[in-house]
């Protein structure tokens, strides 16, 4: 299943570690794509800003925090619920400041 928002591009990696690459992905009964993706979004997890104000942006992230507290395995059902909850909460900041930028030009 191809997400509209992906992005594919050629990667160059030794050829030692995508054998463990691949290893860890048929463990996990994931493609390599997908492993590839686990792993990064472990290394680089979404961005929260120092202060958020929105109510519902809060609440996104408590409920993100309070999934990832229990430490699901990376790339379950938990994990992406979270990254969800993490991802929205932080398309709604960004769409904040877009209309708080736009009513602020108009004034």
């Amino acid at each position: 299943m191809k997400d509209p928002e992906s992005v594919q591009f050629k990667l160059m990696i030794p050829a030692p570690l995508k054998v463990r690459m691949e290893e860890r992905a048929a463990h996990n009964r994931r493609s390599l794509s997908q492993e590839i993706i686990v792993a990064l979004e472990e290394k680089y997890p979404p961005m929260r800003p120092e202060t958020v104000r929105d109510p519902a942006a809060k609440i996104l992230f408590w409920l993100a925090d309070r999934i990832r507290r229990r430490n699901p395995r990376p790339g379950s059902a938990r994990d992406r619920q979270a990254a969800l909850y993490e991802g929205l909460a932080s398309d709604i900041i960004s769409r904040m400041e877009t209309i708080e930028n736009t009513t602020s030009k108009k004034e």
